[in-house]
């Protein structure tokens, strides 16, 4: 069946780079998440960014059901929270709910 090429992207049925990942979601900080509770989604690894390299970009949602809107993203360079982050990763756990705690400038998960 062919279809009539109207000169939009949509008709080429180009499909999404695989490699080029992306939260498409308003960012946060470890800051505004202290002592919040909510559902880590997914995450990159090893992304750089003004602060440095090998930093995480985490995506979240307070609440499962949330719309994709509601979500958030913040980036972190916290050895304990990237460790976490992996584990769940090796078991498939994810989503799961954490809660954000902070000692001074250390961030980690419980």
């Amino acid at each position: 069946m062919s279809t009539e090429d109207d000169g939009s992207l949509a008709c080429l049925g180009i499909p999404p780079d695989v490699n080029l990942r992306r939260f498409n979601c308003k960012e946060t900080t470890q800051q505004n998440l202290t002592n919040l509770s909510f559902w880590v989604i997914d995450f990159f690894e090893n992304v750089k960014t003004r602060f440095g390299e090998n930093r995480f970009l985490v995506k979240i949602k307070y609440n499962l059901d949330d719309k994709e809107e509601d979500a958030r993203k913040f980036f972190t360079n916290s050895f304990e929270i990237k460790y976490v982050l992996q584990r769940i990763k090796e078991l498939n756990k994810f989503p799961r709910k954490v809660t954000m705690k902070a000692s001074g400038t250390r961030y980690y998960f419980e």
